[in-house]
């Protein structure tokens, strides 16, 4: 009998092949469960060896041993023309059929199912690379990221001149208009996580970033200075800057001049230089702005003072009034100054400045500010927030301030544009991403607010989860935003909405009314007013999704008196209200609030809102 015909015989081939089966359809469900749990693709590696060499010894047993009805049994003791034998290599031929059939449902199933939706992650991630390319290439190769500097000093007691230095190079570099660099925020988020250069230019979309590190000894500065090409991950130049502490705005002229030199920028006009005042004031400047960027209560009164002893020391030093205004809001925020006291001594820090410089945009735009916020009204908001514009149209904060105004009035595309333009140079902005986030859900783009939202979280640690439960359960997805609002840790009372919300979706009665319950008692719970939210808008928003509108409006319009509060850009932004915008009593509280389409045309601006940053938009980066 020839070999062939004795491995037949002994069923070693249909064992075999039930075996190859078996462990075919084993991998492809493992490929699908293993990223469910975390695990990585050596597990399946290991499980693959393990399954390879495992047929060798079922080969063995197979040609060895038979399964009959008593059991296994060695093969010579079995008679393989008995009706028992017969009916086992029956019911193995029927395995095998099984086996083989399965496979083939899960192929159709993986080709058919499974693989478009892997190629739509694919193209979406290959899109989400192009844009990023696009972002590089907007600017050719002139973007950096300048990173807070190391404080090296003896005692380690000088950062806040390190972080100043690096905050100084920042402003200079930017205002260089085709040059785009990333900014302070963004930049300086990285401070400590000793991540390497390649890895911060690939999350900021970035060409170059400068790292660099500060050594003060009394009078005498150490500065050094280091350029990466993260696309090449080599470093372009390396500098020492061994000065007296009077060469400190010599030393940043330089270094911008490095800068341009490297990128070989043609540029109109003179190169940006640094403001000169008395170094001791400027040493002191710079600490008052790092305590004020702490936004904690006594630091901000140190800043104060310190601010005080810069003016005494100089008086002539026009960044430190024009910071003034910056200390007295936080001042007034911490209730050591009242809103009066606050404006009524900024005005005079801004006409000490304008006394000193009339042309200094910064003050003027904050003497612009004081006028129309002392007006408390929206239209004060807009001229300050055009006049701005049109002073520094590259200004991060000025755009900001513009994508938010716009969201105010309902025009979400013209807001979208300012957003864009303000991530693409400080793409970790928090509050920027949850403009950008909101503009997208408002314009029912569920697919791009998801993605916006999840970066949104990466940058906060995980705030904005009830957010991403609210966008899929506009998509449809009940049962899946039940389980992800479950998960949130925002305030007690937005849980109990988005619970709520998803129980009335999914039909189940008697949770909605559970939740119900709990978010109308908690209006009327004292320990829930440590959150800055209120419950009212929460219920109102419950209200509105399962057509109480009245209920609803009633909340809402007790909400606004007085007129001019935060609610309404919610309320406008927020789909769960949407059911609401075209009722009558909508459009009253919006005339109410003074932020009506009516009032945008009636307000007659000086100027429109100019484009965002008068240069090409940007697709936002990933982080």
């Amino acid at each position: 009998m020839s070999v062939y015909a004795e491995l037949k015989r002994r069923n070693v081939i249909r064992v075999g092949t039930a075996y190859v089966a078996f462990s075919w359809l084993v991998i492809q469900v493992l490929e699908t469960l293993l990223p469910i749990f975390g695990l990585s693709e050596a597990t399946a590696r290991v499980i693959v060896i393990i399954l390879a060499i495992g047929l060798i010894p079922v080969l063995v047993l197979s040609w060895l041993f038979e399964l009959t009805p008593e059991g296994l049994k060695r093969e010579g003791e079995v008679d393989h023309g008995s009706s028992a034998s017969v009916d086992s290599t029956r019911r193995l031929d029927r395995v095998v059929i099984v086996l083989l059939g399965a496979a083939v449902v899960y192929f159709a199933f993986d080709k058919f199912v499974l693989d478009p939706a892997r190629d739509v992650e694919i193209v979406e991630e290959a899109m989400e690379q192009a844009q990023d390319k696009a972002l590089l290439s907007s600017y050719g190769d002139h973007s950096v990221a300048v990173m807070a500097f190391s404080d090296l000093s003896a005692n380690g007691d000088q950062e806040y001149f390190s972080d100043g230095i690096a905050e100084e190079i920042i402003n200079l570099l930017s205002r260089i208009r085709n040059l785009r660099v990333i900014a302070r925020s963004s930049a300086f988020s990285f401070k400590g996580q000793n991540l390497a250069a390649s890895e911060i230019a690939e999350r900021l979309n970035v060409r170059y970033v400068m790292e660099g590190s500060i050594r003060r000894a009394g009078d005498r500065l150490r500065i050094t200075t280091t350029m990466i090409d993260a696309s090449t991950d080599t470093q372009l130049w390396s500098e020492n800057f061994d000065r007296d502490f009077g060469d400190i705005f010599a030393i940043q002229d330089e270094i911008a001049g490095e800068v341009v030199d490297m990128l070989e920028m043609q540029i109109s006009g003179r190169l940006p230089s640094v403001n000169r005042v008395d170094p001791e004031s400027y040493s002191l400047y710079l600490q008052a702005r790092h305590a004020l960027n702490s936004h904690q209560g006594e630091a901000v009164a140190e800043a104060d003072r310190l601010l005080d002893r810069a003016l005494e020391i100089d008086p002539g030093n026009v960044a430190a009034w024009v910071l003034y205004p910056t200390a007295y809001h936080s001042l007034e925020y911490w209730g050591r100054l009242t809103r009066e006291e606050a404006i009524a001594s900024s005005r005079r820090a801004i006409d000490q400045a304008l006394q000193l410089d009339p042309g200094n945009t910064h003050a003027l735009i904050s003497q612009r500010q004081l006028e129309q916020v002392a007006l408390d009204t929206w239209e004060g908001e807009l001229d300050a927030a055009t006049y701005g514009l049109s002073l520094l149209p590259t200004d991060i904060r000025a755009n900001a301030h513009a994508a938010v105004y716009l969201s105010v009035f309902g025009e979400f595309e013209q807001s979208l544009e300012y957003s864009e333009y303000v991530l693409a140079k400080d793409p970790l902005c928090a509050n920027c991403l949850r403009t950008y986030m909101l503009n997208l859900m408002a314009m029912g783009d569920y697919q791009k607010a998801t993605e916006a939202c999840n970066r949104y979280r990466s940058v906060t640690g995980g705030s904005g989860t009830y957010t991403l439960g609210i966008i899929q359960l506009l998509q449809g997805d009940a049962e899946k935003a039940l389980e992800t609002v479950e998960e949130s840790s925002t305030h007690p009372f937005v849980m109990m909405q988005g619970r709520a919300m998803a129980n009335w979706t999914l039909g189940r009665t008697a949770e909605y009314e559970r939740a119900l319950a709990e978010l109308e008692a908690s209006l009327d719970n004292e320990e829930f007013e440590k959150y800055r939210a209120r419950p009212e808008d929460y219920l109102a928003g419950l209200y509105a999704w399962v057509g109480r509108k009245d209920d609803a409006f009633d909340i809402l319009e007790a909400l606004i008196d007085p007129p001019r509060s935060w609610g309404p850009i919610r309320w406008q932004v927020d789909p769960i209200f949407t059911s609401l915008h075209e009722h009558p009593r909508w459009l009253a509280l919006r005339e109410k609030e003074e932020v009506s389409r009516h009032h945008l045309e009636s307000y007659q601006l000086d100027r429109r809102f100019p484009g965002p940053g008068k240069v090409p938009t940007y697709e936002v980066p990933d982080i």
